[in-house]
């Protein structure tokens, strides 16, 4: 019992995550356009490859530093936000309502963006929380296309159409130039009608649908949009089936064929490396079917993520 006193002081201490967790200092990137100089409190730093580390005070008051080219001096100011060890670890501690207490008496509850990204060449004093000068950049694409809509044209049968879940994606994205890049990606899409991972009870009859396609795209960037028109290469199923074993009147389908078309993806950036976006996948030429010209397409819901593997510097 005479230890009770002491864990729940324990447990009070340790609940304000903030205040135990962050260091006094956090680090800033900076990074330039060109190279650059950076003046911050009383030092002046040159770029290397166009970038540089701050270490900054974790305070309330907004962070703010000088950047220098030959031809331009501009003040860049960065407001302070509270950090995620405030918000989320007192959030899931058990005696949070404690821990903020403490916390909102100490300044390291506040951060600033860990990079921050600056046109040199900008007049405007501001700067950006997403790279600007993406070229030479080459990034893996992992994703999941996870709510698809399919409209088929089967072998001798009318037009498919349904929405459903699951797939994936996995490509590179190079940045040819600072807001173009080509996308090459693979992709496989179904229309399971279950949004979470189960095992599916299709009933008696039944449909489903998936492709599996490579594209190839040109995609433009602004701010954290990009959107692209490509042209892509897939393999489209449908399947037909009928549960119990069917009577004599009724048999299990599946058909088939490959198609041709074109690709227009569309994604906005919502973290550094999480992005959402919607993919148009029309199709047109059927080699192998008759008629071999009828309009598919696929429109898919994606969630994406963008893993930077070589920056602009190599």
């Amino acid at each position: 019992m005479k230890q009770t006193p002491l864990i729940l002081i324990a447990s009070i201490l340790l609940s304000s995550c903030a205040t135990i967790l962050n260091q006094p200092y956090t680090n800033v990137k900076v990074r330039t356009t060109e190279p650059s100089k950076i003046v911050f409190k009383q030092d002046t730093i040159k770029t290397t490859n166009n970038k540089v580390d701050l270490w900054a005070e974790r305070k309330k008051e907004t962070l703010s530093f000088v950047v220098m080219t030959d031809s331009i001096t501009k003040t860049i100011e960065v407001k302070s936000k509270l950090s995620t060890a405030f918000w989320l670890g007192n959030s899931f501690s058990g005696v949070g309502v404690i821990g903020y207490a403490i916390d909102l008496t100490n300044p390291k509850r506040f951060t600033y963006p860990n990079n921050i990204y600056i046109n040199s060449t900008d007049t405007i004093s501001r700067y950006y929380g997403f790279s600007i000068d993406n070229k030479g950049e080459l990034y893996l694409h992992l994703s999941l296309p996870h709510i698809n809509s399919f409209c088929l044209r089967p072998e001798k049968e009318g037009y498919k159409v349904n929405t459903g879940f699951w797939g994936f994606k996995i490509g590179l994205d190079y940045y040819y130039l600072t807001n173009r890049f080509i996308s090459l990606n693979v992709s496989g899409v179904s229309d399971i009608f279950v949004p979470f991972p189960a095992s599916p009870n299709f009933g008696e009859k039944y449909e489903l649908m998936n492709s599996m396609y490579i594209s190839l795209s040109d995609n433009y960037r602004l701010g954290r949009f990009t959107a692209g028109y490509g042209l892509s290469y897939g393999r489209n199923t449908w399947y037909y089936s009928y549960e119990p074993p069917p009577p004599q009147t009724e048999h299990h389908v599946t058909k088939t064929h490959n198609t041709f078309g074109f690709i227009f993806p569309t994604y906005f950036q919502m973290g550094k490396y999480f992005n959402m976006g919607v993919v148009y996948r029309p199709t047109f030429y059927r080699p192998t079917l008759a008629p071999k010209i009828a309009y598919e397409h696929l429109i898919s819901i994606d969630l994406a993520w963008k893993i930077r593997l070589r920056n602009n510097n190599g």
